[in-house]
């Protein structure tokens, strides 16, 4: 029973080290940024058109202990070692009008996270079948999910520039055009 209990012990160690993967979901409000902005945003990648907080919110998973989801800003509850994975949805799932997050820069505050980098996975997911009801699902594989992530490096409050790309649907040609790169600057906290 002893060795039970220790070998119990150990694997509840072990567990309580395993790196948490916080995802954080921007949803941007494309349409908004279309009406405000009728000319497009700028064209130019490293001088993102400055948008105000109006225009997305903030979702995080790992809630507990967490504020200001739904928010343009964020406070999150993570420790040193966890990975912290940014992904940008427009409010047509992408579908019309696109939004891809390119760069996240640190302005000021604590060094919160290391560098960020852009990774795609592939793995297995769920499609809705067409016709009356979504359901039965269709197993799909292969398909491609992207994030934009970083590890924690320390607990702390860091003020960010997030830069991301809209595009939107060119009728005529049924290709998606780049409408303008636009930038926020949220603050997140990590606890």
């Amino acid at each position: 029973m002893d060795a039970e209990l220790k070998n119990a012990q150990e694997l509840d160690a072990a567990l309580s080290n395993v790196a948490l993967i916080t995802n954080i979901q921007v949803i941007i409000d494309t349409d908004k940024i279309i009406n405000d902005y009728p000319k497009g945003g700028s064209t130019d990648s490293t001088k993102p058109t400055g948008i105000g907080h109006q225009y997305q919110y903030m979702v995080a998973s790992n809630l507990t202990g967490s504020k200001g989801s739904g928010t343009a800003d964020l406070e999150i509850n993570a420790v040193s070692g966890d990975v912290v994975r940014f992904n940008a949805v427009s409010e047509y799932d992408n579908f019309n009008n696109a939004v891809i997050i390119y760069n996240i820069q640190k302005f000021g505050g604590t060094d919160v996270f290391g560098p960020f980098t852009s990774k795609v996975f592939t793995a297995a997911g769920v499609q809705p079948s067409a016709g009356a009801s979504p359901l039965p699902i269709q197993q799909v594989s292969g398909m491609s999910y992207w994030f934009y992530q970083a590890d924690v490096i320390k607990p702390g409050t860091e003020n960010y520039n997030i830069s991301f790309a809209l595009y939107t649907m060119d009728r005529a040609s049924g290709n998606m055009k780049l409408f303008g790169y636009f930038v926020w600057d949220p603050t997140i906290v990590v606890k």
